[in-house]
């Protein structure tokens, strides 16, 4: 008897769960989950369209400027008139700290909206970014909306520093004027003696000042405890990188490498030193890390895969990453270079062409034999039949 009560129970609550007032209720539930989400797109697409056209006013209002400094701030022991003149300060340097987070070159950015995803309140989005000669940057935003349904940005990451808008700015803060707590705060390890931490004051100083000789000469004679510490780390490329010291930036990626090997944040900077070192698994598997970590598709991350794939002797695996590369993005220039490339390793001739003759249509360039001959990898393409049918056509 007990058993019949309970399955007469169960199915009073089946019957007044998928009753019409219950199927109403979740149909506003629903309803106002795809107003959020089409809120969040409409916002944030139309933020990256004025970064696009070189405006970044959307943005910057976009950001909570109370939870940016919040953030900023944190539970870093900055040093306190470090904090006041920040504060005070901050009605003219706000506009522009914000916009330091971008590295615009001089033809402008380039902004490519590559995911967003979100939750109730709650929004991830990834832009992509095309510099010159073949370079591309990613910021992850962390991101929300207000009681009126407008899209806030909360914080991004920044894969080619590596490193949150928020952090870099609690960092330097916190270089203006180190304290011992602010220190001992930074590393992850205790017991730190007072001689150390001197030395690790003058280290942090150095970056602030941007001197990188003094820099590495006191680095060099820290304990390897600190040396491997993610802000001595990221500190030593930085200074290298900014001072245009390309010797000292690959010999800080090697060390970076060392440490972190399997860290997304730092991919796209160890690139930079797997591909001139010729460590190409290295850097196929940094790429797999950084899309695993993007979680989007992106047909740059696939071009870059398949030149990755390419040196490594792989041109079927290249020609796959190419095509992927190029359904997904038809006039991405790299995909286009990336397609001939493993084209012609695999012998496809008539794919080679096709390439060549978009190349030339779409991006400009003139791909006769005086320009291709200069790289040995063509010399088969050159000599073969659909090639030279192609240049016969043109004349």
């Amino acid at each position: 008897m007990k058993t019949h009560k309970i399955i007469l129970a169960l199915f009073v609550c089946a019957i007044a769960y998928f009753s019409p007032l219950h199927a109403d209720e979740t149909s506003d539930a629903e309803k106002a989950e795809l107003e959020k989400q089409e809120a969040f797109g409409a916002g944030f697409s139309a933020i990256v369209d004025d970064l696009n056209d070189g405006l970044f006013d959307s943005f910057v209002r976009a950001v909570d400027r109370r939870a940016m400094i919040d953030q900023i701030f944190g539970l870093r022991l900055i040093d306190q008139k470090v904090k006041k003149q920040f504060n005070e300060k901050l009605e003219y340097t706000y506009d522009g700290m914000i916009k330091s987070g971008f590295a615009v070159p001089e033809e402008g950015l380039k902004a490519t909206l590559l995911g967003l995803e979100s939750r109730g309140d709650q929004g991830r989005a990834v832009v992509r970014y095309d510099y010159p000669d073949f370079q591309f940057g990613y910021h992850e935003f962390d991101l929300r909306l207000d009681s009126r349904n407008r899209v806030v940005v909360v914080d991004w990451t920044d894969f080619i520093s590596g490193i949150k808008f928020s952090e870099s700015i609690g960092r330097s803060l916190i270089m203006s004027a180190p304290s011992k707590p602010a220190m001992r705060k930074l590393l992850d390890f205790q017991n730190v003696n007072d001689r150390d931490l001197f030395q690790f004051g003058e280290l942090l100083k150095a970056a602030r000042d941007r001197k990188l000789d003094r820099y590495l000469e006191i680095r060099d004679n820290l304990e390897p405890r600190f040396q491997r510490q993610r802000i001595v780390v990221e500190s030593s490329v930085r200074i290298a990188r900014e001072t245009r010291k390309r010797r000292q930036m690959i010999a800080a990626l090697a060390i970076m490498a060392e440490y972190y090997p399997g860290e997304p944040l730092y991919s796209l900077m160890l690139l930079d030193y797997y591909f001139p070192s010729r460590k190409y698994e290295e850097a196929f598997l940094a790429l797999q890390v950084l899309s695993d970590r993007l979680d989007v598709e992106d047909a740059a991350m696939e071009a870059r895969l398949s030149a990755a794939a390419l040196v490594m002797g792989n041109a079927q695996d290249a020609s796959a990453y190419a095509d992927r590369a190029l359904e997904r993005e038809p006039g991405l220039e790299l995909a286009w270079w990336s397609a001939l490339n493993a084209r012609a390793a695999s012998a496809d001739f008539a794919g080679s062409v096709a390439a060549l003759q978009q190349l030339e249509a779409e991006f400009g360039y003139e791909l006769g034999p005086e320009a291709l001959q200069k790289n040995k990898s063509y010399a088969q393409l050159l000599a073969s039949s659909e090639y030279k049918g192609w240049r016969e056509s043109l004349q």
